[in-house]
């Protein structure tokens, strides 16, 4: 297998011009691709992308697990330069906080929510860059 790299997370959302909305505007990050027949738009988040899919009847779970709850993928980790700042800038903007910035390990993190409820992390390294072990 020549595995290169991730290309995307998906997000099934009921709202699909609030969530784009929330992650353009209030995160700043850029579209990178539309497929408004099909509800569906790519957001750049730097190392890869999320792709926001819009469905006005979803079936099954209604809402995104709590943090620290349950089984699978349980939030999406956001790297920033300085975990404080992006909470501070994140506050301003209205945004659900979960978990205000703590230190963890050799990380400084903290928790919120899209406006659906997906949960979001913002990581900063406190001791340089991880290493990869290959």
């Amino acid at each position: 297998m020549d595995l290169l790299s991730t290309h995307h997370v998906a997000i099934f959302t009921r709202d699909l011009p609030r969530m784009e909305e929330f992650y353009t505007q209030t995160l700043g990050m850029p579209v990178t691709r539309r497929w408004d027949d099909v509800n569906i738009i790519f957001i750049d988040v730097g190392s890869t992308q999320i792709e926001l899919i819009g469905r006005e009847s979803i079936e099954g779970e209604q809402h995104p697990r709590p943090i620290g709850q349950g089984v699978g993928i349980n939030h999406l980790a956001l790297r920033v330069g300085n975990t404080e700042e992006a909470f501070r800038e994140l506050v301003e903007k209205g945004v659900s906080v979960l978990r205000e910035p703590s230190d963890f390990q050799t990380v400084r993190i903290a928790f919120f929510t899209d406006p659906d409820g997906n949960v979001l992390e913002l990581v900063q390294e406190l001791d340089g860059e991880p290493t990869v072990q290959r």
